[in-house]
């Protein structure tokens, strides 16, 4: 058959018909308009079509279409009801919204663009930071207040210079700094005291050179570390944690209990521990690690960032050789942070530092031995592994994203206001003294 072969409309809609129902039927009336037709003669073709005017599929020039009385008139209803009223009402309403908000934001931003200019930044130098192992970048805003590597920023002077005693430095070229006449030369630290670098011999003029300290210590007026530790609540710092609960649901909601049973469905592994560099230092590391490996399976990796997780490990294994008063070894928080457990190796007095029985300690235990037998007995009792997460119930495990910014508001509060006292240069020196790291352990059996 032609498919270019026109068929009139008639003899189309004969042919849906089946053979079975128009067998021994009379001949069928022809209902169909005059312009369906089967002798309708084509249109000639005559340019295009007036305006208003169809086409049907046989090309056969049509009138169009007519709305009944009945659905113009519910057209009319539809449109004059009250559910249409409501939805016009509401796009106003909308539209009212998003423009007002709108324009407070554009307010909003002339007024901080005001305040900027009439009350400018704090500025905060970073003295002795790699701007390339900065996880920020080298200038940026932290809390309200610009901190910046940037030892020539022209703009105005430094309110406070950050001495890092992790890192090496050194005060040459530091007169030349532009500063303001009451700046603050801050002594910093987060590692072990008795393993950076020491406040050295500074000048003795009218200013004490290091006027603030903000350390680990808990004696520092700002005390400064990646993590801490609040109650879930209140993100204020804590320095002191009640008993343990007796058993490790108490006080603990229960959305709370499922999350954590989640994280312990998934271990299945034993005990792990981060690479470290093999040296004279770390000797009392490896001779423990090879004691320990005689009667437990160990694994070792780079770090349990990124793509490795660690999740599935009951323990981890952390050596603290300093055993520096109330230092906290972040491998610690690491762990916590990821639901394992750490087990320090060493170390110090931590109490008031983290929550009592969330770590286990070498100390407890005379041989490597002892501490074997003792996470395989954990392990097999679930019960009791999971009161080292009895803390979960009221305290919290937070990290500051923005480590200058407890800084930056003492230097945004006025002097009359401020509860911490700057020191004086005798204030640090007795501060510096008092303070006694042990000597660093040789041996951890």
């Amino acid at each position: 058959m032609d498919k270019n072969i026109q068929f009139p409309v008639d003899k189309i809609l004969s042919l849906r018909r089946i053979s079975v129902q128009t067998e021994n039927m009379e001949e069928l009336p022809n209902f169909l308009p005059r312009q369906l037709s089967a002798d309708t003669v084509k249109r000639p073709d005559k340019g295009p079509l007036p305006k208003g005017r169809w086409m049907s599929a046989s090309g056969v020039d049509l009138p169009p279409p007519q709305r009944s009385p009945m659905s113009h008139l519910n057209r009319q209803r539809e449109l004059y009801s009250t559910n249409q009223y409501i939805i016009v009402l509401k796009t106003v309403v909308g539209v009212i919204v998003v423009c007002t908000f709108l324009s407070m934001i554009f307010v909003s931003h002339l007024g901080q663009s005001g305040e900027r200019e009439s009350s400018p930044k704090v500025l905060i130098l970073l003295w002795n930071e790699d701007p390339s192992k900065m996880f920020r970048k080298p200038t940026h805003s932290e809390c309200g207040c610009v901190v910046t590597t940037d030892r020539r920023h022209l703009d105005k002077p430094y309110d406070a210079v950050v001495f890092n005693a992790d890192l090496p430095y050194s005060l040459e070229d530091f007169s030349e700094i532009n500063r303001t006449a009451n700046y603050l030369s801050v002594f910093a630290a987060r590692n072990p005291l008795s393993l950076g670098q020491g406040p050295g011999v500074w000048p003795v003029d009218n200013w004490p050179f290091f006027n603030l300290t903000m350390t680990y210590r808990l004696d520092s007026q700002l005390v400064w570390s990646e993590f801490y530790f609040s109650f879930t609540n209140t993100a204020r710092r804590l320095n002191s944690f009640r008993a343990p609960s007796e058993q490790y649901g108490d006080d603990m909601p229960g959305s709370r209990i499922q999350f954590l049973e989640s994280h312990l469905q998934k271990k299945d592994r034993l005990a792990m521990y981060l690479i470290y560099e093999v040296d004279e230092a770390s000797l009392p590391e490896s001779f423990y690690l090879a004691e320990l490996r005689k009667f437990m399976d160990l694994d070792a990796f780079d770090s349990c960032m990124g793509p490795i997780d660690c999740n599935h490990y009951h323990f981890w294994l952390i050596f603290d050789a300093t055993a520096c008063p109330d230092y906290v070894p972040p491998q610690m928080y690491m762990a916590m942070h990821n639901f394992i457990v750490p087990v320090l190796i060493g170390g110090g007095n931590l109490t008031n530092l983290v929550p009592p029985e969330s770590y286990i300690s070498s100390i407890d235990f005379p041989k490597p031995k002892d501490l074997a037998a003792h996470l395989k007995y954990l392990v097999k009792t679930p019960e009791e592994y999971q009161r080292c997460f009895w803390w979960h119930s009221i305290y919290k495990l937070r990290r500051s994203s923005v480590p200058y910014c407890q800084l930056c508001s003492f230097l945004n509060q006025p002097k009359e206001e401020r509860r911490i006292e700057t020191t004086s240069l005798m204030n640090f020196a007795d501060w510096w003294t008092k303070y006694q790291c042990p000597q660093r352990v040789t041996t951890f059996l």
